[in-house]
């Protein structure tokens, strides 16, 4: 099992479109947080299909998951 197999990734935000779980991610990893999109390729193919579903998720390994949660409640992106 490879060290990224191992990883526990916890969802901290379902946004509604691609571009606004890239912008997630970026202000994670702007303060040294590791994000994740794991619908990234999905959403960015099917941009209509992936609104149908429940959104684009933006994970975080599971140590940062309360932390992200918290920075993202003070730092919502601006619509």
């Amino acid at each position: 099992m490879t060290d990224q197999e191992a990883r526990e990734l916890v969802t901290v935000k379902t946004c509604r479109d691609l571009q606004e779980a890239q912008l997630v991610r970026s202000m994670l990893e702007a303060v040294g947080i590791d994000a994740f999109i794991p619908d990234e390729n999905f959403a960015g193919l099917y941009p209509v299909t992936a609104l149908n579903t429940d959104g684009v998720r933006v994970q975080v390994d599971a140590a940062d998951a309360e932390i992200a949660k918290e920075l993202l409640e003070h730092e919502e992106p601006s619509d």
